[in-house]
């Protein structure tokens, strides 16, 4: 997910991010997401950390080709517990 320039700080990326957990929990019963953050994203790993319980698991160096250099990534997850669905 990349929000433009003009957008970024207005809380696009965390309507965005919102409607992917909303979705992730409430319509696919999703117990993992994970995603990729650059390493250097403050904004970015401020919003998922804090707002939506994703942790970083791991760093992936020399993961992403940006703006011709090679920088490294972290991989992050959020985990919840699957709800439990009685069967007859």
């Amino acid at each position: 997910m990349a929000v433009p320039a003009a957008w970024q700080g207005k809380g696009v990326g965390t309507a965005l991010l919102a409607a992917i957990v909303e979705l992730a929990d409430n319509w696919y019963g999703l117990a993992r997401l994970e995603l990729t953050v650059y390493t250097d994203n403050a904004a970015a790993l401020g919003l998922r950390c804090k707002q939506f319980g994703f942790e970083i698991e791991g760093t992936l160096r020399s993961d992403a080709l940006r703006a011709g250099a090679l920088v490294d990534t972290f991989t992050m997850a959020r985990l919840r517990e699957r709800p439990r669905v009685d069967r007859p």
